[in-house]
Formats: C-alpha cells, structure tokens, sequence
C-alpha cells in the first residue's frame, strides 16, 4: 500500500508555479492581501505629499514672499530719499563753499591788497569749489556765455600792480566770452577804459590757447593791432549760472561773476 501510494505521488507531481496560480494564492490569503495594499497606499501618498506642498507651506510660504516683497520696496523707498538727500546737502555744500570763497575775496580790493596768506586761504577755497564739479567741459556749456566781471585774480599786470596806484584800475573789469564764435573780449573802467580782444582755439573741452588781436585805449578811440607774441592759455575749472574760476598758463587765479547771459561778440571788436 505504502509502495503504491509513493508510486502515484511519482506519477503525480505538483502543478508548476504560475502568474495565475500566485493570483488564485492571493485571494486565498485576503489579510496578505489586504496589507500588501494598504503599504502601496501609504508610499503613495508619502510621494504625493513631497511633490504637492501641503496647505500650511503655502501660506507659510506665501507670507514670506510678502514679507520679502516689503523689505524690498521699504529698500527701494529708502534708496531715493537718500540720493535725493544727498543731492540736495551737495548743492548746498557748493553754496556755501561759494559763499566762503566770494567773502574772502571781497576783504582783498580784488586781489591788489592780498598777502601771500591771503592768496593760499583763497586758493585754497576755490580748489573746494572745484572739486565739486566732476565734468570738466566748460567749452561745451550755455554757462560759460555771457558777460563776467573779475572779482579776484593774482595777475599782477591786470592789477596794475606795478604802476602807480592813480593809474591801477578803480573800476570793473569784465571778459565777455562767446564760445560758439570762439571770441573774447576785455575791457576795464577808469582810468584808461582799455580793451583788448582775442581768439580761442579750444584744446581740451575745458582749456583754450587764447590769441589776442587788438588792444584798444580810451574805450576804443585808439586800436593797435596785437602782436603775434600776445598770446596765452587759459582752463576754465569751475562754472555755473553765476560763477566761474579759470587757471592761465602762468599759474594765475581768476574768479568771475555773470553779469549778462545775453552778452555776446558777433561782432568784432
């Protein structure tokens, strides 16, 4: 019995495992099953939930873009008050840097009574009023037209500081400067109303080799022509509405104030 029952099992072997058999296991075994598919569920929304920010992060992560929005425009504002603070405190550092500059000189008689004390402060002042002006393009300004009186230099022969105080110039001494005709003109008051007129060849945007054409005695009664020798270089450093600061070639100081902006020399002198 025991021979026959080995020899059918022989005979008989198991089925071969296949996808339909492990499918028919499963249904035997519904707690499996069951578990099998609750863990899928799980890992798929642990999936889901890192992809798609929950509720809470967006409107966390909302607030702090407002937030940052805030900070930003607060930035923003705090960055124009300032630049427009800064341009306002800066046009008013030039006023008075100006303003300085103008009292000193009006203690020195134009220039003919300054010590050497006197020339260094003044110097000095007007190397301030400079520095405050970066652009260095006078040629090219309206600013620099017009007709300017001399309130201060250190050139001796325009003081006349080597001739008799009778005969030193009492009165105003003006330039008239006409950069689009490239002209210049001088003139002075009492005692010999002398003038003298000149050509500008510009060389940089600032600075011009100046060439004198013809002097004139007595308001103009008498002319004589320059001669080829007459000639000089002169670099505005500093102008605006109402101020000018030039530098000549031999190192003199001239500090101007306009007197007419309608002021021009289109016709010769």
């Amino acid at each position: 019995m025991m021979m026959m029952m080995m020899m059918q099992s022989r005979a008989n072997p198991p089925p071969p495992f296949t996808r339909a058999s492990a499918v028919h296991r499963r249904r035997l075994h519904p707690i499996s099953n069951t578990r099998n598919i609750i863990t899928r569920r799980k890992a798929f929304r642990k999936k889901k939930s890192a992809v798609i920010p929950r509720g809470g992060f967006l409107e966390d992560a909302m607030e702090f873009a407002k937030q940052k929005s805030s900070e930003v425009e607060e930035t923003i504002k705090s960055a124009v008050t300032t630049s427009s603070s800064s341009s306002s405190n800066k046009r008013l550092n030039v006023e008075e840097l100006k303003e300085a500059l103008l009292s000193k000189i009006a203690t020195v008689e134009r220039g003919a009574s300054a010590s050497e004390e006197d020339k260094e402060e003044i110097d000095l002042l007007a190397q301030k009023v400079e520095n405050t002006q970066k652009r260095k393009n006078a040629l090219e300004t309206e600013e620099i037209n017009g007709k300017w009186e001399l309130m201060y230099t250190t050139s001796a022969s325009i003081l006349g500081l080597t001739k008799p105080k009778i005969f030193q110039p009492s009165g105003p001494i003006y330039q008239t400067i006409d950069a689009r005709n490239l002209r210049a003109f001088n003139s002075e008051s009492a005692p010999f109303f002398n003038q003298v007129s000149a050509e500008l060849t510009p060389t940089t945007k600032s600075s011009v080799d100046v060439q004198f054409k013809k002097f004139g005695l007595f308001g103009g009664l008498i002319k004589i022509n320059a001669p080829e020798s007459a000639k000089g270089k002169l670099d505005t450093t500093f102008v605006d509405e109402d101020l000018r600061i030039s530098r000549g070639d031999k190192g003199n100081l001239f500090v101007l104030l306009m007197r007419d902006r309608s002021a021009n020399l289109d016709a010769e002198y």
